[in-house]
């Protein structure tokens, strides 16, 4: 009896011994891994971290100065080119580049919004920028945030003929392409700031914005160009003005000037400003049809 006592004691100890060591076992394995979840999560983390930081801190070199020229077939365009306005059509003037807004539906348009100035720029042989401000008053001289959109990429091909001429742009001019590539945005007025966050936000990526505080943005995805744009470009000197008119859309070739477009000036030139379509949808104004010119170079 006392051998079965001993052998008995014995194999619990035994038992004892293999719980131990399978409720080590089962510690090391959770605890392991537990630890690779954690780098894991922080990696991830950190991966969140870098993409946020690079969107806000992409480079996009000065937008706004003008340099260099396009050929467009015979022609040059080059310097800055303010925007022919609605009124300043209508009222048979150069472009100043603001139009009042007060009782237009203007896409991006601020609580207490007045009037946008708008201007193009050239930056290069293969480059430009839109450049577009909102103002509380109807003068365009109390601003209240501004973006531009360089653009890059810049690619003049070949001619097109036989185009509608009716609202004074030309019979002919030359398919063009290019490219998004970055830009600049600031709201100088939490209002403005708001209106950013909630119609601009969402298109690149910038969420939130910070009232004062200029943010540089990326139109692609690692620092890739954004979307490929298609259009029609045409320039000349009617002997008063030299115009640059245009009709742009990220959804195809154009085939003529359309109907939704605006009106550029730029100093003794003419300019058209345009509609960029995304997704079926213009997004940078909201008027009657118009055909623009920038007619003052700057």
């Amino acid at each position: 009896m006392r051998v079965l006592g001993l052998v008995t004691i014995g194999s619990l100890i035994i038992i004892v011994e293999q719980i131990k060591e399978i409720i080590m076992k089962k510690i090391i394995f959770w605890t392991a891994l537990i630890s690779v979840l954690g780098l894991l999560i922080g990696a991830c983390a950190k991966r969140d971290d870098d993409t946020a930081t690079t969107q806000f801190t992409v480079s996009c070199e000065d937008t706004t100065t003008a340099s260099g020229s396009i050929t467009i077939g015979s022609e040059t365009i080059s310097g800055t080119y303010l925007w022919q306005s609605y009124t300043d059509s209508q009222n048979s003037r150069q472009a100043t580049g603001c139009q009042d807004i007060t009782s237009i539906n203007y896409y991006g348009k601020p609580t207490g919004g007045q009037s946008v100035f708008k201007k193009r720029i050239v930056t290069s042989s293969t480059s430009f920028v839109d450049y577009e401000a909102f103002y509380s008053d109807t003068a365009c001289t109390s601003r209240m945030g501004y973006m531009e959109i360089r653009y890059s990429n810049v690619s003049v091909g070949d001619p097109v003929s036989g185009l509608d001429n009716s609202s004074g742009q030309g019979t002919s001019g030359y398919k063009v392409t290019f490219n998004e590539d970055c830009g600049r945005v600031m709201g100088d007025t939490d209002v403005m700031t708001g209106e950013y966050n909630t119609s601009r936000a969402y298109m690149y990526k910038l969420n939130p914005l910070t009232t004062g505080t200029e943010r540089v943005f990326g139109m692609g995805y690692s620092g890739a160009l954004g979307n490929t744009a298609y259009g029609i470009w045409g320039a000349g000197d009617n002997g008063t003005t030299y115009s640059f008119h245009y009709v742009e859309s990220t959804e195809g070739q154009p085939s003529d000037w359309g109907e939704t477009m605006d009106i550029l000036p730029k100093g003794n030139k003419a300019f058209n400003l345009h509609f960029i379509k995304r997704g079926g949808r213009l997004v940078i104004i909201s008027l009657p049809p118009l055909f623009c010119f920038f007619r003052i170079k700057c």
